[in-house]
């Protein structure tokens, strides 16, 4: 029989596949992962030894691991958008294509790290640049393992299906391997300046090889059994990840609290512990890697055993075992990890990582028989890499930050919580599956449901019992009480009732297309602020044996129904899996309601048309400064055309400045548009000071034509504000042209606009606007942002009640006072973005 190393064609149904065939499938799982993994290791090693100094220089060290750590967070913050992206290919071109372009990418970014200056050299611009390649590594990793398991599992012979799976997960150890034996041979050769200097460049530049390495082995491939036998019966989904959120989101949920201990527990054990182990405890970097590089052998071992014992047992069962190891992990950590002993170290990491082989390597076979195959690279990508920010992104992070604050003890008790989450995953997926299957078998109620023109439907209460039974013996009123101040506890309840029987007259009822479409959690057909939840809840605990209230349901997006909802507890609580209940449709009673709010939001919307209206005059102006502007460039583009020889140049410079202000002016009018509309804030974190910087830009010719300098002062490394950019665009706009109107009258060599920015509190930004003209008369500063207000002859003002208002709505403070020394200043306090304000104590002492 011919190999048909070349062709696309599978090898499908019974035909037997060449061994030749075979090995070429797991060796390209097995080596592209394993490259992928060195690429994401190496940089996880460097994070923990050099890229703090080297990239994020602090005061102190442990801020600066802790800059580092948040860099190597980043790429699990692009894993869900490079599952999405290669999951989307992958279910509708195939795993081929998907997997090279996957480890195209990871090697070009890991290769240009290797490039990058460092902060002494570039600034700022090294850690940007940083954190952008380490985005690109999240990126192609986030379809990588999902592709490499498909790879295997999709070919597996039955009863091998999570020992083929198993050679993705093996990638892991092996990379680890590769970049931390690589990183010791450079420790041992090189002095530590030359390893800061260069050295912790090779393992990135060395990359490129291995990458070439695993783009030749995966193009010699062919598409798995299972992708090809599904795209055979029915196209591929047109959009695979709107399916997965519209039909599986439970799956994706379980899949991804399923596999949070994974990655918890290898960052703990690995890039944490030798960050903890080479700063805190003083050990040499050499001598730390080796510990790790012989415990990571027990974590191959580990992956290789769990999933034997996944093919005989079941890889749920072997995933729970493996989150009680991980929990067991948790607790000895802090005596073990903090023993001073490097063999007690050892000892706990290679049964950490040995444990990390069970809650690893049955995950290929697991997680994507969640899922079906016309949807299984998306769905499997979003569950592994959602499960990855949650346990993965921050642990480093959170381990370092809670080593030097509490202690080990709490890294144990973080590490124990995730290994708790993924168990509780797997357990909700196992009854899941037992509650299916039961659904399934009750053919006699899916008869009678059948025939019925009422929406008859059964709901699962039994995940809800449980929840309450910290609360059921609460007294009614304080049972309330507690519901309404803890809304999320209301919001897991929900998404724990679940259908697990209806009939047709729901499915139209709730405007599905299918039984399966509505079947699983209730939380997807109930709007928000929903009390019907919270009116169950109280039924059940307080011993109702039934609960009837009207309620709505979502149809679809925007599309709501109105319904009588009736629900009978059983006496026996142990029943609560199959809850009756009924629904009956009072959409058309309560049209006149709906109407009588409709009129209602139609008044608000004409009283804000009023109000657009009544500044019209102000926005008016407003957009007359840009339109101005763009008039008098246009005038001089024609100029420098028309000239002899035409000056093309000082042309192209006079039409750029024309399309600017044309921008400028749009976005103002599509802003009162929205206001029309009542759309809201575009927010997004902005820094001041590219805002004041881009509003000179744009108001050039202006400062010109008025023979105006401008001089800046930004004594703040950050000023970073949650706001509308362009809103404040033309806050800034509106206070540096009413400066220029208040100097008309100075002489031109002090017609002179001071901007300063400091910080004043730990929490707030001060932008100061300062004009040399004759300053603000005493009894207009009363009455300066009044609406209409204004001192010029034609009536018309500068917009300064509105700047007011749009800084106001920021939940900033705009205020007006005359300068000592002549002029008037303007200032603008704003608080800062919440992420920025850790780092400002120092620069609001100073700003003070």
């Amino acid at each position: 029989m011919n190999v048909r190393a070349q062709s696309d064609t599978p090898y499908v149904g019974d035909e037997p596949m060449p061994s030749g065939m075979t090995f070429r499938i797991l060796m390209s799982s097995l080596v592209g992962t394993s490259v992928e993994f060195y690429d994401f290791y190496i940089y996880a090693t460097a994070a923990s030894l050099v890229f703090g100094p080297l990239f994020f220089p602090a005061s102190v060290s442990s801020m600066e691991l802790i800059g580092a750590y948040a860099s190597f967070g980043i790429a699990f913050i692009a894993r869900p958008l490079g599952g999405a992206v290669f999951g989307h290919f992958g279910d509708r071109v195939g795993r081929k294509a998907t997997l090279v372009a996957s480890l195209l990418l990871m090697g070009a970014s890991t290769a240009a790290i290797g490039l990058l200056p460092t902060y002494a050299v570039a600034g700022w611009l090294a850690p940007a640049l940083l954190c952008l390649l380490r985005f690109g590594q999240g990126l192609a990793l986030g379809g990588e393992w999902t592709g490499a398991a498909l790879l295997a599992l999709e070919n597996a012979p039955k009863g091998w299906r999570a020992r083929y799976a198993m050679f993705a997960p093996l990638g892991a150890p092996i990379g680890f391997l590769l970049a931390n034996s690589l990183f010791l041979i450079l420790t041992l050769t090189l002095s530590p300046e030359q390893f800061a200097d260069w050295g912790w460049r090779v393992p990135f530049l060395l990359s490129a090889p291995l990458v070439w390495m695993g783009i030749w082995i995966r193009f010699n491939l062919v598409e798995t059994r299972d992708f090809h036998a599904a795209i055979s019966k029915s196209k591929p989904s047109r959009v695979p990840l709107l399916d997965i959120f519209r039909l599986h989101m439970d799956q994706v949920i379980s899949g991804a609290f399923g596999v949070v201990a994974c990655f918890s527990l290898y960052y703990v054990v690995t890039a944490f512990a030798l960050g903890y182990g080479t700063s805190e405890l003083g050990y040499t970097r050499s001598s730390f890697l080796m510990v790790e590089l012989g415990a990571i052998l027990f974590m191959a071992a580990g992956i290789v055993v769990a999933s034997w014992l996944s093919d005989r047992i079941d890889p749920e069962r072997i995933l729970i075992f493996g989150c009680v190891g991980t929990i067991i992990s948790g607790v000895v950590l802090a005596p073990m990890l903090g023993s001073g002993s490097l063999v007690v170290i050892f000892i706990y990491l290679a049964f950490s990582l040995w444990v990390m082989g069970f809650v690893n390597g049955p995950l290929g076979a697991w997680l994507p028989g969640l899922f079906p195959t016309r949807v299984r690279y998306s769905g499997t990508s979003v569950a592994f890499n959602i499960g990855g920010i949650i346990g993965g992104a921050l642990t480093p992070v959170v381990s370092q930050a809670l080593s030097q604050y509490s202690g080990l003890v709490a890294v144990g008790f973080y590490l124990a919580i995730t290994g708790g989450l993924s168990l509780i995953a797997f357990d909700a997926s196992a009854r899941r599956k037992a509650l299916g299957a039961l659904a399934q078998s009750e053919i006699r109620y899916r008869s009678i449901f059948a025939q019925n023109h009422v929406s008859l439907c059964e709901v699962d209460l039994s995940m809800v019992w449980k929840r309450l039974e910290a609360v059921r013996a609460y007294p009614p009123a304080a049972l309330r009480a507690y519901l309404d101040s803890t809304p999320e506890f209301v919001d897991q309840c929900s998404k724990l009732v679940r259908f697990v029987d209806v009939n047709d007259a729901t499915v139209l009822l709730l405007g599905r297309e299918s039984e399966q479409e509505v079947l699983g959690s209730i939380d997807r057909f109930l709007p928000e602020h929903s009390e019907l939840v919270e009116a169950i809840i109280l039924g059940m605990c307080s011993g109702d044996d039934r609960v009837e209230m009207e309620a709505r349901l979502l149809r679809g997006p925007g599309n709501e129904v109105i319904v009588i909802f009736v629900i009978a507890f059983p006496e026996d609580k142990d029943a609560f899996d199959r809850v009756a209940c009924a629904m009956i449709d009072v959409t058309q009673r309560e049209q006149a309601k709906e109407a009588l709010m409709a009129a209602q939001d139609e008044l608000a919307r004409v009283g804000r048309v009023a109000t657009v209206g009544a500044i019209s005059a102000s926005i008016a102006h407003e957009v007359n400064q840009p339109i101005g502007a763009v008039v008098m460039s246009a005038q001089a583009c024609m100029r420098w055309l028309q000239a002899n020889p035409p000056d093309i140049k000082a042309a192209s410079t006079a039409a750029e400045r024309a399309i600017k202000h044309s921008m400028r002016a749009s976005e103002i009018i599509q802003r009162t548009r929205e206001q029309v509309r009542g759309t809201k804030r575009r927010l997004e974190s902005v820094d001041l000071r590219n805002i004041v910087t881009d509003v000179l830009g744009l108001l050039d010719r202006e400062l010109i034509s008025a023979s105006t300098g401008v001089t800046t002062d930004f004594s703040i490394d950050d000023a970073v504000v949650l706001a509308d950019r362009v809103e404040m665009q033309q806050v800034v706009a509106n206070l540096i042209t009413n400066g220029l109107h208040a100097m008309g009258g100075t002489p031109v060599d002090q017609r002179d606009l001071s901007i300063s920015m400091a910080a004043v509190e730990p929490d707030m930004v001060r932008l100061q606007v300062r004009d040399h003209g004759t300053g603000i008369a005493p009894e207009n500063l009363a009455k300066l942002f009044s609406p209409f207000f204004t001192t010029k002859n034609e009536g018309m003002g500068i917009g300064l009640a509105i700047c007011k208002t749009i800084v106001e709505a920021h939940g900033g403070s705009l205020t007006a006072r005359n300068h000592d020394d002549g002029g008037a200043i303007f200032e603008i306090v704003m608080p800062l973005s919440v992420e920025e304000q850790q780092d400002l104590p120092q620069a609001a002492a100073q700003g003070a």
